[in-house]
C-alpha cells in the first residue's frame, strides 16, 4: 500500500526582498493625510473670510440705516410743547452723518446722507415728499463693504 503525503512547499522570499513595501505604504498614507489636511485648512480660511465679509456687510447696512434715522430726526425734529411747527427742509440734514465712534459696531464705518425734495406733480394739495439716501462704507485692511438705503418720507 502506497501512501501519499501532501507536503506543500511554500515559496519564501529572502528577507532582504521583503523590506521596503511598508515604507512605500506609509509614504502613501502620509501624502493622502497631508492633502486632506491642506484642503481642510483652505476651507477653513475661506470660511473665515466669508464670515468677516458678512460681519462688515451687516455693519455697513446698519450704519446706513442709522444715518438715515439721524437724517429723518434732523428733517422732522421733535416739537416741544407750546412751540410752533417748523416746515421740513433738506437744508437741516447734515450730509455726513456722525456715527458714534466709541461704539464697537460702527468701528471703521463712515456714512453720507443725501436729502432731496420731491414736489407734487399735479396737485398743490398733496404734501411734499422727501427722499433720503444714506450710504455707508465700512472697511478694514482686507475688506471694504458699501451699503445704501433709500427712504421716502412725507410730513403730516
Amino acid at each position: 500500500m502506497l501512501t501519499m503525503s501532501h507536503n506543500a512547499v511554500f515559496y519564501k522570499a529572502p528577507l532582504s526582498k521583503q523590506q521596503g513595501s511598508a515604507i512605500v505604504l506609509a509614504i502613501f498614507v502620509i501624502i493622502i493625510i497631508s492633502l486632506i489636511g491642506a484642503a481642510l485648512m483652505s476651507l477653513q480660511r475661506d470660511s473665515a473670510k466669508g464670515t468677516s465679509y458678512e460681519v462688515y456687510a451687516a455693519r455697513a447696512y446698519l450704519s446706513a440705516y442709522s444715518a438715515s434715522e439721524i437724517a429723518l430726526t434732523e428733517l422732522f425734529p421733535l416739537i416741544p410743547a407750546g412751540a410752533s411747527a417748523t416746515v421740513p427742509s433738506c437744508s437741516n440734514v447734515v450730509a455726513n452723518a456722525t456715527l458714534p465712534a466709541n461704539e464697537v459696531g460702527f468701528h471703521g464705518c463712515n456714512a453720507t446722507v443725501l436729502c432731496s425734495t420731491i414736489a407734487p406733480i399735479n396737485s398743490a394739495s398733496l404734501p411734499t415728499r422727501y427722499k433720503v439716501v444714506s450710504t455707508a462704507v465700512c472697511e478694514n485692511a482686507q475688506t471694504i463693504t458699501r451699503r445704501q438705503i433709500s427712504i421716502e418720507a412725507v410730513s403730516l
